[in-house]
């Protein structure tokens, strides 16, 4: 039987996520001080770490899933035409599959 598509937009949080914690806002200024980077008057291309990990609002909860397991992420940004339209969480995918058939959070870290 065919598990039917979700698209990861219909589970992003409905919790702010444009003020983050201060304690995040902390740790990063402490990071950053001990790399000698003044976070006030950082770039763009001083403060970056990586490459971002996102995903489309029109993705699959399934690769969603596997994504994040992947790269043991428990939150993403989810955008839409290069816009962040919300996070999506570990947590709320969780509770979306409670009593949904076809999918439980182990089964995209068994499918790796």
């Amino acid at each position: 039987m065919r598990r039917p598509t979700r698209k990861v937009s219909r589970v992003i949080t409905s919790k702010p996520w444009v003020d983050p914690a201060s304690d995040t806002l902390e740790w990063l200024a402490s990071l950053l001080q001990t790399e000698g980077v003044d976070l006030m008057s950082a770039t763009f291309t001083e403060l970056q770490r990586g490459t971002p990990v996102y995903v489309d609002g029109e993705e699959d909860v399934l690769e969603v899933q596997r994504l994040m397991a992947r790269n043991h992420i428990r939150s993403l940004p989810v955008v839409s035409a290069g816009s962040v339209i919300g996070i999506v969480d570990l947590l709320e995918l969780a509770m979306m599959d409670q009593g949904l058939p076809g999918i439980d959070l182990t089964e995209s870290v068994a499918a790796d």
